[in-house]
């Protein structure tokens, strides 16, 4: 296949758009070659597979025929001697196989894509005539064939000629056109080249002219930068002749204000003249502004002093904001404490010298006292009825103590407030000023006031008057706290006073129950009537009616912990001190002291039990009662069976078993027939002393319980003594016919109607009844 060259192929003529080498493909030759075979019909591949890579190079094309020819015939006579003929017209020899395969892979395996390959192969039909001979000639490997397929590759490159002649005769006007535009850009260059000359020129006459002009404009621009420095140097670091008047001998106003600003300036801006070489002059100028700003300072500090010493001159608003002004002058400079220092002192010895005149009468005025409009704020001792005159009545004179004390702050508040505010409600720059002026002009009144409410807390003993005065203690401390800043010293020292009265109150009751606790006398009034004493009436007396009062959720707003201490305090130490009594009484039978302590409980369970606050107490007074009711009904079951013979077998029986409402079953009771006092002949006189004694048991044990002060506690300890007695008699009863085929004479319904218990007893059957169904 030597006629399809690719040499001719050249990469580098852009007009053609020929086929780029492909990376080399893996193909199967063997299909390919059938496939190639049918393709061109009468293609006899045997005589081509023969030719070797050497064909091309030889220089005899007669002798080249001639070795094929010879070849061929060696292998026909091969082929009819020893192998089998194919139907087909072309043989396939193994070594031609081979050599075509090695040719036709560096063909159909080269860069070109398999459709651009069907392509190249299509048109090179289209080139050929379609008969057999045609490819014969071909595929010839003589002469002849060499020569066709040099015709062959004569047509093609002369169609490739043809199509790149066309594709250049497109590209003809467009070169056309670039000609004619080549003519325009030379004239355009020579335009180009003529202005920049001419430009050269002027820029050069330009750039003289500007020189001269910016040299001249710098020269301007020279003088006046320093113009305009000495200037500005006149202006920010020196005072006219009439700013330092007004700063050393002018009035206090905008002009004074304005004029102290510019000199704390100028003290401010001579730091950049410091940071000069020479730094005297910025040393000089800050000198003689200092001077005039000490004096400008000073009377500033004069006029806060002039002002706040006759506060009657406050009414005038422009002077109000003129100390305004120099409460910040003077606040920068830290002078302002000093002012508020003096003023504080001075208002708080008028404040002592005003209260002590109410307290103790009138007395000389101080030395220091200030003007007629010192006191101003707040009244005058001849203006309000002096507190002395109310003193010997304690709940009154604290009234009056404290409702002067709280005029006092409120005028002293309003006064400071005034004096620090503009009355506008968004000016709150000095609130923490107002706040501390006003403690510590009020803080001088704080120990006088402590220690005269401490001595009269401290002397009283009745328990109302105490508590009436922590009432006004305690108003007066959240009044207080409402007004002040609540970490204000009066506001302190009224929580103090506060705590003091509830330590009073605890101390007075502590000490009334010490004072009964060693008492003889209260240990006398317990005797065999078995009711309260008397002083525990007296001692609820002074205090409910207090607790009463109450309307906080706890007594004297004290913590949950101290409120658990007063109640205790007041209901189970009592109650402690009065079982000591009783307990030290050798006069009390066991029936007389759960009787006479059921009294005792019982009357403080009635007093406390209105009192919303003793709710919790009252239920565990109740316990208490309950506990000595049950008591003394085991006690009177007990004496009930010991007079009627039963005792001991109740003991007996309980050892066994005890007895149980739920469960009953004589079998249970067995071994009680072990006993040497079970018998026949001692459950007869059992029986023998129930008759006798159970008429008159109802009056027996109403007598031994008619000191018990609760009717209805004596009704349920008889009803449930002879409940129980009933039901122990009927399951003794049970066990006996079960052991001893005995009954007693009355049956449980007879022995209940005998002890007037029939109703309980039936009510008691019934719900039996109900549980067990």
């Amino acid at each position: 296949m030597d006629f399809v060259e690719f040499d001719s192929f050249n990469t580098d003529d852009k007009d053609v758009n020929l086929p780029q080498p492909q990376p080399a493909l893996s193909l199967p030759i063997a299909s390919n070659l059938e496939n190639l075979s049918k393709k061109f019909s009468g293609f006899s591949l045997s005589r081509k597979l023969t030719l070797t890579k050497n064909d091309n190079t030889m220089n005899n094309p007669q002798s080249q025929e001639n070795d094929v020819m010879d070849k061929y015939a060696k292998l026909s006579l091969s082929l009819l001697k020893g192998e089998e003929i194919s139907s087909s017209p072309v043989i396939i020899n193994q070594n031609v196989t081979g050599s075509l395969s090695t040719r036709l892979s560096r063909v159909f395996n080269g860069s070109i894509s398999d459709a651009r390959m069907r392509d190249i192969f299509t048109s090179l039909e289209d080139k050929l005539d379609h008969n057999v001979e045609c490819y014969q000639e071909l595929v010839e490997p003589g002469f002849m064939g060499t020569v066709s397929r040099k015709k062959l590759k004569g047509r093609i490159e002369q169609e490739l000629i043809k199509n790149q002649t066309t594709i250049l005769k497109e590209y003809q006007p467009i070169v056309k056109q670039l000609k004619h535009m080549e003519a325009k850009l030379k004239k355009l260059n020579e335009l180009n080249t003529q202005t920049n000359d001419r430009l050269q020129k002027n820029f050069q006459f330009s750039h003289e002219f500007n020189t001269t002009v910016n040299k001249l404009y710098e020269e301007k621009q020279l003088i006046g930068i320093k113009k305009d420095l000495l200037e500005a140097f006149k202006k920010k670091f020196t005072l006219n002749e009439y700013e330092e008047y007004v700063l050393v001998q002018g009035d206090l106003n905008d002009e004074f204000f304005t004029a102290m600003r510019k000199a704390e300036s100028i003290v401010d801006n001579c730091s950049i003249l410091l940071a000069e070489d020479n730094p005297q002059l910025g040393l000089k100028i800050m000198s003689k502004t200092n001077a005039v700003i000490s004096k400008a300072i000073e009377r500033s500090v004069h006029y806060c002093h002039r002002t706040l010493d006759n506060l009657y001159s406050l009414n005038s608003k422009s002077r109000l904001i003129t100390l305004h002004k120099c409460f910040q002058v003077l606040r920068d400079k830290d002078r302002f404490d000093e002012i508020i220092d003096k003023f504080s002192e001075s208002r708080s010895k008028d404040l002592l010298h005003e209260f002590y005149n109410q307290v103790q009468g009138q007395v000389e005025s101080p030395p220091n006292e200030r003007g007629p409009g010192a006191r101003s704020a707040t009244s005058s001792s001849t203006d309000i009825r002096p507190l002395f005159l109310s003193a010997h009545d304690p709940v009154r004179f604290v009234g009056d103590f404290l409702a002067y004390i709280h005029s006092i702050a409120v005028n002293e508040s309003e006064t400071i407030t005034n004096i620090f505010t503009m009355g506008d409600d968004n000016d709150h720059q000095f609130d923490s000023i107002i706040q501390n002026v006003t403690n510590k002009i009020l803080r001088a009144l704080s120990k006088p006031i402590k220690s005269r409410i401490e001595q009269i807390i401290s002397a009283e003993t009745k328990f109302l008057t105490i508590f009436q005065i922590f009432n006004l203690v305690e108003l007066y401390s959240m009044m207080f706290g409402k007004q002040l800043h609540q970490s204000d010293d009066l506001v302190s020292t009224m929580r103090v006073l506060v705590c003091a009265c509830q330590d009073r109150i605890f101390t007075i009751v502590s000490n009334k129950i010490a004072t009964i606790s060693s008492s003889n006398s209260a240990r006398l009034e317990l005797n065999l009537d078995l009711q309260p004493p008397e002083w525990i009436i007296d001692f609820y007396s002074e205090i409910l009616p207090m607790i009463d009062q109450v309307a906080s959720d706890t007594i004297l707003h004290l913590s949950q912990e101290e409120n658990d201490r007063f109640l205790a305090l007041i209901i189970n130490q009592p109650i402690k001190v009065f079982t000591e009594h009783v307990q030290d009484n050798k006069i009390f039978t066991k029936r007389d002291s759960y009787i006479i302590r059921f009294n005792f409980l019982d009357l403080i369970q009635s007093k406390i039990m209105p009192i919303s606050l003793l709710s919790d107490k009252v239920l565990e007074l109740n316990d208490l009662n309950n506990d000595l009711i049950a008591k003394l009904t085991d006690l009177e079951l007990t004496s009930l069976l010991q007079n009627c013979g039963l005792y001991d077998y109740y003991n007996i029986i309980n050892m066994i078993c005890p007895f149980s409402d739920d469960f009953f079953e004589p079998s249970i009771y067995e071994p009680i027939k072990e006993n040497k006092l079970y018998s026949m002949e001692n459950l007869q006189k059992v029986d023998t002393t129930l008759q006798e004694y159970v008429p008159n048991a109802m009056i027996e044990i109403q007598q031994s319980l008619l000191r018990l002060n609760s009717p209805v506690t004596v009704t349920d300890v008889v009803n449930n003594v002879f409940l129980e007695f009933v039901k122990f008699v009927e399951k003794l009863d049970s066990i006996n016919r079960e052991y001893l085929e005995f009954n007693f004479t009355w049956s449980d319904f007879e022995l209940a109607t005998m002890l007037g218990i029939d109703e309980v007893y039936v009510t008691y059957k019934q719900n039996l009844n109900s549980i067990e169904q």
